[in-house]
């Protein structure tokens, strides 16, 4: 699997959890302000920190540097990707 696989998969269940949340808070009627009940709160405050954890794997997973070309390879469709980091160009 490529970096940019990963990523893609990140981006995805992050905007799934975001998703859910955002149902699940207009279903519950949920107020952060004022929640209605203890678990609630836990679930919602535990889904925040499962995205938070999500967006520090991606932020780690991107990398900013030139790929150099002796590191650069072709995969068997013709995509262009580094060896170094396994990242599709």
């Amino acid at each position: 699997m490529t970096i940019k696989k990963a990523i893609k998969i990140l981006d995805w269940w992050i905007d799934r959890k975001r998703q859910t949340m955002e149902q699940l808070k207009q279903e519950w009627n949920y107020s952060e302000q004022n929640p209605d009940s203890e678990v609630s709160k836990m679930l919602f405050d535990m889904d925040n920190t499962i995205i938070s954890n999500l967006e520090k794997i991606k932020k780690e997973l991107i990398l900013n540097y030139n790929h150099p070309k002796k590191m650069r390879d072709m995969l068997y469709d013709g995509t262009n990707y580094c060896m170094n980091c396994n990242w599709e160009l």
